[in-house]
């Protein structure tokens, strides 16, 4: 196993203006991207709306999606439906889904956006009907963890909400999957053979394939939310 990590801080995010068509000014931050990674990924990304803002609807053309609502509240509109949105809500997003966002609270819509290559187009992962795919809106902070072969058709495998205790650890092995974690809450530490990285809020860390993690909690606990994509086991030639 390897010791490469990709790790992000949410410093100097970009400024987007009227995002997918949408209003006002969003701040962004690429946390990991398909140059960071082996698997079919286009990009992990966070995202910030003041209050009245707006992403336009747009279509998913070619890419799967989930959306991690992190702070705030909003409504997600979903082929033309509207779905009330809060901190803790995981949106899945089919290909054929056209959809956007609109922060209705007092306060900044924060959210995470996992956008991996549609069914067909990810190469060396194995077809799947796509029949029964479907966009809904997830309570994670209750379900804890989500298949998203339940969701989609795509390279997607599973997105979850982990709690550490103190000292409590978790290891995270990227051996048929790759991860992207992003801390929400607490502090910690990801550990590889060879390297330290602290975590608090707002750092995320990538594990490229044939690479391992072993996630600590921290003094008062640590909360993260990780997703896994499958990656084919020839990925970027790695060995």
């Amino acid at each position: 196993m390897s010791d490469r990590l990709v790790v992000t801080t949410l410093d100097e995010p970009s400024e987007v203006y009227e995002m997918h068509g949408g209003e006002r000014v969003a701040r962004w931050k690429c946390l990991a991207r398909r140059n960071n990674l082996f698997g079919p990924w286009e990009a992990v990304e966070r995202s910030t709306l003041p209050p009245g803002a707006a992403s336009g609807v747009h279509l998913h053309s070619r890419t799967e999606q989930f959306d991690y609502v992190v702070a705030g509240s909003g409504v997600m509109t979903i082929n033309g439906t509207d779905h009330e949105v809060a901190a803790g809500d995981l949106i899945t997003t089919c290909l054929g889904t056209r959809h956007g966002i609109r922060n209705t609270g007092t306060d900044d819509l924060v959210w995470l956006v996992i956008e991996v290559s549609g069914p067909g187009m990810a190469d060396g992962v194995p077809h799947r009907d796509a029949d029964g795919v479907r966009a809904e809106v997830i309570d994670l902070r209750e379900a804890r963890d989500v298949d998203a072969l339940d969701y989609l058709a795509g390279p997607l495998r599973r997105a979850r909400l982990v709690r550490l205790a103190p000292s409590e650890t978790e290891s995270l092995v990227a051996d048929e999957q790759e991860h992207v974690l992003y801390t929400l809450a607490g502090t910690g530490t990801a550990k590889t053979r060879s390297t330290t990285v602290p975590l608090r809020d707002g750092v995320s860390v990538g594990v490229p394939f044939l690479g391992a993690v072993t996630i600590e909690g921290g003094p008062d606990g640590l909360e993260f939310f990780v997703v896994s994509l499958a990656v084919p086991a020839s990925a970027g030639g790695a060995k």
